[in-house]
């Protein structure tokens, strides 16, 4: 009786040991990148310094969920990633209010992140000199939500003169519900902030929010001293929050549930499951020194919109400064 309940035990640890492994080698973050087809959404096809003769940028000829996977040569050592996140009611042709673009290296667990202000003045083929987030409506406007899509990945692509690997869009409705989903977040308040969009004010100090007050914080830009900039700020601490949130020990065990929940509050993107939880696990073990975040250099003026044929407001990037940044940040 003895020996088999030893033999047993040591089966049930063996298996457990093995099943471990197993979903270690899945999902370990530099494992999984290396063994998955990583694919190349869009390629720079703009020269980023004005006044330069523009070509064509390359189409997605598939939709941008479906397209074809290019096999790199050799193991990928890093992947860039753009992060949408669009002002969307209802049905309406809909602008990107949060554009953020990773640069992920899983083999040193370091994450480079560039905020893109939604007031940066950007070419866009066809258009020429306007808002960059202006790229998802036009493209909404000539074919839908794809095209938006489409749109606007090209266009950061071409701003940043760097390829784009994945997406994730999402839109106010779904960020709100996403954050409840998993529980709220914990946020950390330097100052009482008033938040306009709920008309309540976040008190200074560590704060459990729910859905609805973590879409007014990433909205608020009037109650910062730096404005957008400040904005963008608190926009990227919290996604290292919600990361870390996904992975708490209460939720392990729901994970594939969770994800389903999580994809429902996503409207697009072309990360698979194990994609996401492997980046969870990125996410997990990193600490502040293992992310590096920048704005984009540049200044405040007017200018001649050719959309609305009228002087809008437009953060305008000094060119040379975001080329040296980008090249700096996104290589391998």
């Amino acid at each position: 009786m003895r020996r088999w309940v030893v033999y047993t035990a040591g089966c049930l640890f063996v298996g457990f040991i093995g099943g471990g492994l197993g979903v270690y080698w899945k999902y370990e973050p530099v494992h999984h990148f290396e063994q998955v087809d990583v694919p190349v959404l869009s390629r720079a096809s703009v020269p980023i310094e004005e006044g330069v003769k523009v070509t064509q940028p390359q189409a997605i000829t598939e939709p941008t969920p479906q397209v074809t996977q290019q096999v790199p040569a050799k193991p990928m050592k890093s992947f860039n990633v753009l992060i949408l996140g669009t002002d969307a009611r209802g049905n309406e042709n809909s602008r990107s209010d949060v554009v953020i673009v990773l640069h992920i290296i899983p083999s040193t667990r370091k994450i480079n992140m560039i905020s893109i202000p939604r007031d940066s003045r950007v070419y866009i083929d066809g258009v020429g000199y306007t808002k960059i987030n202006h790229a998802h409506m036009l493209g909404e406007m000539r074919g839908g939500n794809e095209e938006g899509t489409r749109e606007a990945i090209q266009t950061v692509s071409n701003f940043l003169d760097v390829p784009i690997n994945y997406y994730l869009k999402t839109n106010f409705k779904g960020f709100e519900d996403f954050i409840d989903t998993i529980g709220g977040v914990q946020v950390e308040v330097e100052n009482d902030i008033y938040l306009l969009h709920s008309g309540g004010t976040l008190a200074q100090g560590k704060q459990h929010i729910d859905g609805k007050l973590a879409l007014s914080l990433v909205r608020e830009r009037y109650a910062f001293a730096n404005g957008d900039f400040d904005r963008q700020r608190e926009q990227t601490q919290l996604l290292k929050t919600v990361a870390q949130e996904m992975l708490r020990p209460e939720h392990i065990g729901e994970i594939a549930g969770l994800l389903t929940k999580v994809k429902k509050d996503i409207v697009d993107t072309n990360f698979q499951d194990n994609d996401i939880i492997s980046l969870a696990w990125l996410f997990k073990g990193m600490t502040a020194d293992d992310f590096t975040t920048k704005q984009v250099p540049g200044h405040s003026g007017y200018e001649m919109d050719p959309l609305v044929h009228s002087r809008l407001y437009y953060w305008i990037p000094d060119m040379a400064k975001v080329k040296e940044m980008s090249s700096t940040l996104f290589k391998d």
